[in-house]
């Protein structure tokens, strides 16, 4: 066994497009564990220019994992996650060797980097951890340093097959640090340029009907023959990335961004950004541009929507604070709210809302400040307030900015869509004043 992973020359008769994954576990059968690894390799591989076309999940069964990786073979790549550790459900290096047609054996550099590991943390390695220096014996191994498990590579049915460990941190470092660039050198790989779009304030079947002429007229373009248009709805936002396979003979990314113009004049003022950036991402980063600071006032999202900006790194250039003004008291003492605005509207208004971000702003010195207050339920609604109702107020010292929101679903959807209106209103004050546009980053 080699003791690390070594890139193989690329063959002429075979290019490699297609990955798949098999992801082991019985937790990720039972609602136990959400099974994020599928997302971060999905994002690895569209990056790197593979197309994964296929998540399979199985339970710690080695008749079940084998199968799966030799039907997953029929792919150019297929990688497995999960089975690597010390117990007796871990299983996947013996299911990978039936698969292979190997027998496992004990690699002895293998356990001594494992009995390495556990040393320099100060502890006695388990004698049940000695099963992870066991590889098929046509195995080449991947190293872990963050972690005990190593990974290893065996060839199915000619066909690579990775197994990485389960821990999400362990297998995003072992892919972008081994497995990432060894199938970039194997493979000569060009990922599909693309151009993503993002909105908030129109649906996705209202978008559609505006982007399709655009795709469909686009198509006529050299390089975008085959332009494929995706729509990511996850309310209240709506995605669209259009995608075109790389061409050697034009500047496909040129292309795509040619498209901006039309695409800004069909989704606006829905639309709010071009590019990766989220929307809290850029709020922070025009703020920090325009040096200038914001705080938030807060009842039905408990600081939700402070918690969203500081996720942001860097915000603290930009963010001052947040009071959670959940109960009336606290809204009158805190921010200044009136109890006879409170008596005459209720504390879902467009009254208090506004109250709310001037009191945040007074007290907090900042440039702008947003008020949120609603029902966020199940319970709490009226008739004429029903759950949903949300009041967000932006204030910069000169214009209050306020929208009223009836979201469906439930508690958590409702607050989320909240946060992410909250951000919307700010970022279109701040475009109002020439402090931002859809095209910054």
């Amino acid at each position: 066994m080699a003791p690390v992973l070594q890139p193989q020359p690329s063959s002429s008769s075979r290019h490699p497009r297609v990955a798949r994954l098999v992801a082991v576990g019985d937790e990720l059968l039972s609602g136990d564990t959400v099974n994020t690894n599928a997302t971060d390799l999905a994002v690895r591989c569209r990056e790197l220019g593979l197309t994964l076309d296929r998540v399979v999940t199985v339970r710690d069964r080695i008749p079940e994992i084998s199968a799966a990786v030799r039907d997953a073979a029929s792919a150019d790549v297929c990688f497995v996650c999960g089975g690597l550790g010390p117990t007796s459900d871990d299983l996947t290096a013996e299911a990978l060797a039936l698969a292979a047609g190997d027998t496992l054996v004990r690699d002895e550099a293998a356990l001594a980097r494992l009995e390495a590991k556990f040393a320099a943390m100060g502890y006695e390695m388990p004698d049940i951890n000695r099963k992870q220096a066991d590889f098929p014996s046509s195995a080449t191994i991947v190293p872990n340093p963050i972690g005990s498990a190593e990974g290893f590579c065996v060839t199915v049915d000619g066909t690579p097959v990775y197994s990485m460990p389960g821990v999400p941190r362990e297998l995003r470092r072992m892919f972008d640090d081994e497995i990432g660039p060894a199938l970039a050198k194997r493979f000569e790989l060009d990922a599909a340029p693309r151009r993503i779009y993002r909105a908030i304030g129109r649906g996705e079947s209202s978008i559609a009907k505006l982007i399709e002429p655009i795709v469909a007229q686009a198509r006529k373009t050299p390089g975008l023959e085959s332009l494929f248009v995706h729509y990511r709805a996850s309310t209240p936002q709506v995605l669209v990335v259009l995608e075109a396979p790389p061409s050697a003979s034009v500047d496909v990314p040129a292309a795509l961004a040619s498209l901006d113009e039309a695409v800004l004049g069909a989704m606006s003022p829905a639309l709010y950004g071009i590019g990766e950036a989220t929307m809290a991402q850029r709020v922070v980063t025009a703020l920090e541009r325009a040096n200038l600071r914001i705080c938030t006032a807060e009842s039905c999202t408990a600081g939700g929507l402070g918690a969203t900006l500081t996720d942001v790194p860097g915000s603290s250039a930009v963010f001052d604070g947040g009071i959670i003004a959940y109960s009336n008291d606290v809204k009158m003492a805190l921010l200044g709210v009136s109890e006879a605005d409170l008596e005459a509207h209720g504390a879902v208004s467009a009254p208090v809302a506004k109250a709310m971000a001037e009191g945040a702003r007074k007290a907090t010195g900042s440039d702008l400040c947003v008020g949120i207050t609603g029902i966020a339920g199940p319970g709490g609604g009226s008739p004429e307030k029903p759950v949903g109702t949300v009041h967000i107020d932006v204030f910069d010292g000169e214009v209050h900015l306020h929208k009223k929101l009836q979201l469906r679903g439930n508690r958590g959807t409702v607050r989320h869509c909240s946060q992410q209106w909250a951000l919307k209103l700010v970022w279109d004050r701040l475009c109002a004043r020439g402090l931002a546009s859809p095209r910054c980053e």
